[in-house]
This record gives C-alpha cells, structure tokens and sequence, in this order.
C-alpha cells in the first residue's frame, strides 16, 4: 500500500468517526429547553430538547393531536431556543341555533363569537350566546342565541355595557358577570326582577364599621339669688368645667366613603362642673325699711297713727325675696326646661323657660 493511500484511509476513518459523533448527538438529542403548550387557553409547561419536532414534543408530554388539529409553529417544525410556547388549535363541528334557524360551523383553534360570526343567522346585534363568547369551541357544541337586551352596570368604581338574555333576572346577570354581593351590598333594582333594555344598574359596597370617640360634655349654668347683694348685681361663685365622654357609633360606608353613622352608645368618662352665677336680690325698700319703722315710731302717738306704723311694719316684714333660682333642664341641650325658686319666706315655686 502506497503512502497515498494510507493517508487517504486515515482520513476516511477521520470522517466517519466524525459522522457517527453528529449521528450520536442527534440521536440524543439537543439542549434541553423549557416552553408552554397552549391547548385552547390551558396552559402546561413541558420540557424537550432542540432538534425535536413539536409533534414529537406534545407527544412526549402526552399532549395528543387529532386528525384535523393544528398547532402553532406547524407540527413539523423543529424546535429552537426561540420557540416559547406551542399553540394547539382544535378542530371543532358545532350547531348554531337561532330561533328556528340552525347552522353547522367547523372550525379550528376558534372561539364561540367566532362561530356566531361566521353562522351569520341574525344582523341583530343585540343577541346574547347561553355560552360566554370568549370560551373556545368543544366538538359537538350547540351555541343557542336569544334576542337580548343593553344593560349597563356600575360597580367598583366602574361602568361597562352589557348584553343579556331578553328575561334574565338581576341576580343570574350579576352572576354571569361574576359580581359576587357582599351581605350588606345593595343594587340599584330588585334581584328578582328582569333585566330590561336600557337599564342602569348599580351596586354598591356596603360596609358597617363600629367607631369610638372622645368628646365632650357641656356643662350647665346654674342661677342663685342672694338678698345680701343689690339687685343688678352678679358674680360667678363657681366656674364650669366640661366633662368628657366616649362615644360608640355604627359608621356605614358606601363604596369606602362615609355614609352616615349613629350613636349606640354613650359613656360619661368624667362628669361636667356647672357653672353657679349669684344675682343680686336686694331692694331699695329692703335699704331703707329700718329708717321708715323709726320714722313711724317717733310719729304721734294716737292709736291710728300707732296702727299705721304697725300696718307698714307688718307689710314691709312680711315682703319676700328670691333666694335661689336653679334652672332643670328637661332635655339634652338644656334649651327647654324648668326654673325651681326659692323665696326668703320658704316658699318655692316653678316656672318653665
């Protein structure tokens, strides 16, 4: 053997070996690689390897194909580092049904407005499906269409328009939107009455909260009346305090906003100090009454100068003056009520205010 073709062997050998390791690799595979199967909205995350083809892929996750499915890159393509996500559309036979009108759609990877789209039986929009338009189409599905009705509906801060079944009560409209009602939610209308074309509803967010506060409590003013003091005059024997008080009240908020609220309960922490102001009592006769009795005595001495002296006496001692004058309230702010007057002889009388 020739020189020539000894080195012409070895590098024969050379390349063979080379393509058993090409061989060998594909054979096992390429780099492992994460991506989502998408099958009509259900997502899976499958691993598998570059090089392997998507139909290969699905069917190692045990993802099966029908024979008229289709997928997203096509079942052929060999996956890369740059393929993500492998969309599975199914095909699917359904019924459209409209009334008395009736139509089959075949479709792939489409959903249920799709098919309403494409049966084409009413130019009426205002139609609504017995199945949400935006769930994908299942072989064998019958879509019923109804005449329905524009509702608008507010809630949580917003206003979306609607179509729905001519008929359809609140409740089951407000549950086919997924609106769950809290148990001191309100809406606009009655549950149990029909949805109607143009009707506005609204819902709003109920919540009771109970809400404890300090305040303060008034103190009263109290009057007396001394005859050691002249009439028109005043001072402040003792000054007011104010008193506290806690407050307990049931808060109502409507969409997070304060409604109303009301007092359940009242709780005096510390008791008010009244206020006393003394008023002067004393008359001028009252001045002058000792003067007038000496001036009577050292008059005549005939009996009916005797009995006027002793007439003016009597009436001059037997005058009576206010001694005190203590306002009751007989309500919260002590606007109406009564005054208790004391008089110099003993007496006491009452008089409202």
């Amino acid at each position: 053997m020739t020189v020539f073709s000894k080195t012409f062997c070895k590098i024969a050998a050379l390349m063979m070996a080379l393509c058993l390791v090409a061989s060998c690799l594909v054979a096992c595979g390429g780099k492992e690689i994460k991506l989502t199967v998408n099958d009509m909205g259900e997502k899976t995350e499958i691993t598998s390897k570059t090089g392997t083809t998507v139909a290969q892929a699905l069917k190692d996750a045990d993802i099966t194909l029908g024979e008229k499915d289709e997928t997203d890159p096509a079942s052929d393509t060999k996956l890369t580092e740059d393929i993500k996500e492998i969309l599975v559309k199914r095909y699917a036979k359904v019924t459209v049904v409209y009334g008395d009108q009736k139509k089959e759609v075949e479709m792939v990877g489409g959903t249920v407005a799709d098919a309403i789209k494409e049966a084409d039986l009413t130019k009426d929009k205002n139609v609504t499906s017995d199945v949400p338009e935006t769930d994908y189409l299942k072989d064998g599905m019958t879509i019923k269409l109804t005449k329905g009705v524009k509702v608008s509906l507010t809630v949580d801060g917003e206003t979306k328009e609607y179509t729905a079944a001519e008929g359809t009560t609140v409740k089951d409209f407000l549950a086919a939107q997924k609106i769950k009602l809290g148990e001191n939610d309100e809406v606009s209308e009655k549950l149990d009455a029909p949805v109607t074309d143009g009707m506005k509803l609204v819902v709003k967010r109920v919540e009771y909260k109970e809400e404890t506060k300090k305040e303060e409590v008034d103190y009263k003013t109290e009057e007396q009346y001394s005859d050691s003091m002249a009439t028109g005059e005043s001072k402040v024997s003792q000054e007011g305090v104010k008193g506290e008080k806690e407050v307990t009240y049931k808060v109502k908020y409507v969409d997070g906003k304060e409604d109303s609220r009301e007092k359940v309960k009242e709780t005096v922490t510390k008791e008010p100090v009244n206020k006393i102001v003394v008023y002067g009592s004393k008359t001028a006769s009252d001045n002058n009454s000792g003067g007038s009795n000496d001036s009577d005595n050292s008059g005549g001495v005939g009996d009916s100068g005797s009995d006027d002296s002793g007439s003016g006496g009597d009436s001059a001692g037997s005058e009576r003056t206010v001694v005190s004058k203590q306002a009751v309230p007989n309500c919260d702010d002590g606007s109406h009520g009564y005054y208790v007057i004391t008089y110099s002889d003993g007496s006491v009388e009452y008089e409202e205010y």
